[in-house]
């Protein structure tokens, strides 16, 4: 039974009221149980990755396989899983995620609930993918479910969580209207997309997802945001039921992609590669498979309060 991990949490999804405070109350239980080797979390300007990176190469960690936490979402599992696998991309270690709750975070419950999953060692190998090339520097980033490309509009995410939508909706609609009344093409980019000898090209979209379907010759899903009206977008706030997929998919292209499907951004104005401002510019690089990565599983009861 692993005892310890190093822990990773995405300290802009935690409430505004007393974020600091709630940060050190979760790494004072944490060390007082002994269950952090490692403790970081993100600032405005240290990444996840760069986190990740930092522990990855500490000598104090060489030769140890100890499990990774990530306290956030599956882009900020991303984040922390490219940061090690940049450093050592055959050393696997196991990475649970703990999405944090919406509200009301308990920080004895999700103690618990952290040792409860440490102690019960449920681990599933699960299909990875990364793509490979400017993303954003010279390298590669490793994803499980999805990469998500673009603004972080609601419209994008692939499943519906209400909760969430309200809680950023207003935010949003402030933001996109003034960009759009400023300038239509700070809010949208350009792609293009090669498979083989196929092209296929795009001159305004909102933001891309590559979603990993791990099936048969072509084990990837490209899915497009197109430009529409954001009234249209946000009057899907009314039809939306957790965990069901997001209405505003009407606004979706999707087609497969082969493993080795190249992409080509340009036209950059405000874009993110899974919540992370990329500079203005170009980026390229292929979506490719990269094998499979054993993934620890919360405990049954985190998944039933999570379903509710």
């Amino acid at each position: 039974m692993q005892k310890q991990a190093h822990i990773f949490i995405e300290s802009t999804l935690l409430p505004n009221k007393n974020k600091q405070g709630l940060l050190d109350q979760i790494e004072g239980e944490l060390t007082k149980v002994g269950l952090a080797a490692s403790f970081k979390k993100s600032k405005p300007h240290h990444s996840l990755y760069q986190k990740a990176r930092l522990v990855a190469r500490d000598k104090a960690f060489a030769g140890t396989s100890l499990p990774i936490i990530v306290i956030g979402n599956e882009a900020a599992e991303n984040e922390v899983l490219s940061g090690f696998m940049s450093v050592d991309a055959d050393q696997r270690r196991p990475i649970l995620l703990c999405p944090l709750p919406d509200k009301n975070v308990k920080v004895a419950d999700l103690v618990n609930d952290l040792m409860t999953a440490l102690a019960e060692e449920h681990v599933v190998e699960n299909p990875l993918a990364k793509i490979v090339g400017n993303v954003p520097n010279k390298g590669e980033r490793y994803f499980r479910s999805y990469l998500q490309i673009g603004p972080d509009f609601s419209a994008l995410l692939p499943t519906f969580n209400q909760k969430l939508i309200w809680k950023q909706a207003w935010q949003q609609f402030l933001d996109f209207w003034s960009m759009l009344s400023r300038n239509q093409d700070k809010v949208s980019f350009a792609w293009s997309l090669r498979q083989g000898s196929t092209y296929q090209l795009s001159s305004k979209t909102l933001g891309l997802q590559v979603l990993l379907e791990a099936d048969g010759d072509k084990p990837f899903t490209l899915r497009a945001v197109n430009q529409v009206a954001w009234p249209k977008i946000f009057l899907t706030y009314f039809q939306g039921k957790k965990g069901r997929q997001n209405p505003s998919r009407r606004g979706f292209i999707t087609f497969p992609l082969q493993s080795g499907a190249a992409i080509h951004i340009r036209d950059l104005q405000v874009l993110k590669l899974d919540g992370n401002a990329l500079e203005n510019g170009a980026y390229t690089f292929e979506v490719k498979e990269a094998g499979s990565y054993p993934f620890m599983q919360m405990p049954e009861k985190k998944k039933n309060k999570k379903a509710k």
